[in-house]
């Protein structure tokens, strides 16, 4: 198997979480930049608009577009059913295009949670119905994307023999990974709409066996729906703290997510913590378990630094 493809998250939340007024964006882009000089394959962002707020992940993917000129865009993950699905295939499309197809998304439906509930209805959705949501915005991304006239009605919105410009960059549009196996719930309806829709899965807070799993299970959903793709893309966002003793590493990880999430499940599966040399045990794992890719969560408040540290000390070991 290929070494896997290793990304960083950048802090779009926690800049906000320092100051809304005067967040210092200066590090997402010195993070950026710093990803795409020393080799690393993807950069993501992820999204919420009032439950976890921070900068919007479409635009800011363009911004880092003109500035780290290598690496993939990806989102990890974005709410599409959050916004009208017509002008968010525009503003993705563009980004790809103007990154010469460097796009990908991660997509999801939202935690089941009451905040997730009022982030809907601040944004006029109907939390309820998230998932066919998000299934039709898949639907209507890909026809606009064939640049094809296309007549369509949703539910809210209209299509009358519209087109839109710029297309992606690629025909077949940045590829599409969709949430499946979170927290080791295996639901059935996720798979089935990665089967239909997806070109591959973003899962988080998974142990190394519920990889496996979420393969298998990916897999079987595909042959279902005749879509036959068996080195297909599996992406997990998974944490990272270096420190010298896994102690101090653990401390620091169950502080931030308290003050990030509010603690509870987002401790839950496998994650780096602790010196370099288990941090490399850790990471190396996934590859042995099927993960194709890694979206890395530092977490603290020098996230900056653990970049670096990880960059010097962890990096070169899972390039072998």
């Amino acid at each position: 198997m290929s070494a896997m493809r290793l990304g960083i998250l950048i802090p779009t939340r926690g800049v906000v979480m320092q100051s809304a007024r005067r967040p210092p964006v200066e590090e997402c882009w010195t993070m950026a930049r710093l990803a795409d000089e020393a080799g690393y394959d993807a950069v993501w962002v992820g999204d919420s608009v009032v439950a976890k707020p921070r900068l919007e992940p479409i635009t800011t993917l363009g911004y880092i577009a003109g500035i780290a000129p290598r690496v993939r865009l990806g989102t990890a993950v974005l709410l599409p059913a959050l916004r009208q699905p017509v002008v968010l295939a525009h503003q993705i499309a563009n980004v790809d295009q103007i990154s010469r197809g460097r796009v990908v998304l991660g997509l999801g439906v939202g935690w089941s949670l009451p905040s997730a509930e009022r982030e809907w209805a601040a944004c006029g959705m109907d939390h309820k119905r998230r998932a066919r949501r998000l299934e039709e915005h898949i639907e209507t991304w890909r026809m606009l994307w064939r640049g094809e006239s296309v007549t369509y009605r949703g539910d809210d919105f209209e299509l009358t023999d519209h087109t839109i410009g710029p297309l992606p960059w690629h025909d077949a549009g940045p590829p599409v990974l969709i949430t499946a196996g979170n927290r080791g719930e295996m639901l059935a309806a996720s798979f089935d709409r990665f089967g239909r829709l997806g070109d591959g899965i973003i899962t988080t807070y998974v142990h190394y066996d519920e990889c496996r799993l979420v393969r298998e299970l990916g897999e079987k959903a595909l042959a279902r729906h005749d879509r036959a793709r068996p080195d297909f893309p599996l992406c997990v966002y998974t944490t990272v703290r270096l420190e010298d003793d896994v102690t101090t590493a653990q401390r620091v990880t169950t502080e931030f997510h308290a003050t990030y999430y509010g603690g509870g499940v987002h401790e839950r599966g496998a994650m780096g913590l602790g010196p370099p040399d288990a941090v490399i045990a850790s990471l190396s794992r996934y590859a042995e378990a099927g993960v194709t890719d890694l979206c890395i969560r530092f977490v603290g408040n020098d996230q900056l630094a653990q970049l670096e540290r990880f960059t010097a000390t962890v990096l070169p070991h899972l390039r072998v």
